[in-house]
């Protein structure tokens, strides 16, 4: 399946969801939000949110810093 991820054309073989596409690429789950073609998507729904050919998606990993 062919998506763009953080502005970077990526094939990803096994991901059917959001969630299964953060275990493939490693990412953490914590403080991070999804944006599926520019809608920000619960995490709740992420493992219920599919992937779908030439979807747009951006992960947003916050930290916090002083």
């Amino acid at each position: 399946m062919n998506i763009t991820l953080n502005g970077e054309a990526h094939t990803h073989q096994g991901a059917s969801t959001l969630t299964s596409l953060l275990d493939e690429i490693g990412a953490q789950k914590e403080h991070t939000a999804l944006m599926q073609n520019g809608n920000v998507i619960p995490a709740t729904d992420w493992s219920n949110t599919p992937l779908n050919e030439n979807d747009q998606i951006e992960i947003l990993v916050f930290v916090g810093g002083g």
